[in-house]
């Protein structure tokens, strides 16, 4: 089974990880996450989480209260509810999923699961009905990670070749 595993690197030195600190810059792919519980329980394909995701946000996969639920936002600024994110209230958390609004996508849903050395990062594209999806081999240091960067140049990408 492990030999289909990418190797993952645990590189994060922030302060609350200081107990981690002998799995810096180790392969940690084969060592047990069974303390996380469910979390890295899943074992898929980048090309399987994007079939996943666009039927979580477009309401084939829940029934009908549990999508409202999963889907309704709190905002990570007030920490109140609501309706949506605007310029003024850009990102809001809805049941373990964010809704984030950029001026260079727009309104995207997303997610980012973290083990130890290992990241996978799906984004939906509700005006374009479009989801990516990727997976990082290393947990960085907070000023270090730079997913979100990594997200827009994806659009700008697709978007400029025609394919958003």
């Amino acid at each position: 089974m492990y030999e289909r595993l990418v190797s993952g690197y645990f590189f994060n030195h922030d302060a609350d990880n200081a107990s981690l600190a002998p799995l810096l810059g180790r392969d940690v792919s084969r060592d047990s996450v069974s303390w996380m519980q469910a979390a890295g329980g899943i074992a898929s394909t980048p090309e399987d989480l994007t079939r996943w995701a666009r039927l979580l946000y477009t309401r084939k996969l829940l029934p009908p209260a549990q999508q409202r639920e999963l889907l309704s936002l709190v905002s990570t600024k007030t920490g109140n509810p609501i309706a949506d994110v605007s310029a003024q209230d850009p990102r809001g958390f809805g049941l373990g999923v964010t809704k984030l609004t950029m001026p260079a996508t727009g309104a995207i849903w997303f997610y980012e699961g973290t083990t130890l050395g290992n990241r996978v990062v799906h984004v939906y594209f509700p005006r374009q009905d479009a989801v990516i999806a990727f997976g990082l081999n290393s947990q960085p240091d907070g000023n270090e990670d730079h997913v979100g960067e990594l997200v827009t140049s994806i659009y700008r990408t697709l978007h400029g070749a025609g394919a958003l």
